[in-house]
C-alpha cells in the first residue's frame, strides 16, 4: 500500500521538508513537498491514497488557515499537523480540526508513519 500513497509534506523550513522527504521515501511512500500553503493550494491535487504532513506555524498562511480553504475546495485530503512551536490557541485550534494527529517537533518515525497509518485508513473509509 506505501508504494501508491503520496505524503504532502507542507513545511516553511526547507531543512524538515528534505528530511522528512527522505525518511518518507526509504519507506516506500511517494513524497510532495511545499514550502507554504500558496504553493500547495496552486499545486496540481494529486490522485489516490494520500496524507499531509501540515506545519502549523508558517508565514502568509499558517497550517490552520491552510486547513480551512482545503476543505473550503473540498480536499479532504486526511491532516497530521506538526509543530515545533505552537502557542495553545493554535494547538487547540489544531485539534478541533478534525485532523488524525498533532505531532511535537521533534517526533519519532515510528509516531510519524502510525499517524500516517491511521491517515491512509481514514482516506481509505471516505
Amino acid at each position: 500500500m506505501t508504494s501508491q500513497a503520496i505524503i504532502e509534506v507542507v513545511d516553511d523550513n526547507e531543512d524538515i521538508r528534505q528530511m522528512l522527504s527522505m525518511v518518507l521515501d526509504a519507506h516506500g511512500f511517494r513524497v510532495r513537498t511545499h514550502c507554504g500553503g500558496h504553493e500547495y493550494l496552486s499545486a496540481h491535487r494529486s490522485c489516490g491514497p494520500r496524507v499531509m504532513l501540515l506545519d502549523i506555524r508558517m508565514p502568509k498562511m499558517n497550517g490552520i488557515e491552510l486547513h480551512a480553504n482545503m476543505r473550503q475546495a473540498g480536499d479532504d485530503i486526511p491532516v497530521i499537523f506538526m509543530s515545533g512551536e505552537s502557542l495553545p490557541h493554535e494547538t487547540l485550534a489544531a485539534q478541533e480540526t478534525g485532523a488524525i494527529a498533532f505531532m511535537w517537533k521533534p517526533f519519532r518515525t515510528e509516531q510519524m508513519l502510525k499517524a500516517i497509518a491511521q491517515g491512509l485508513e481514514t482516506f481509505q473509509s471516505a
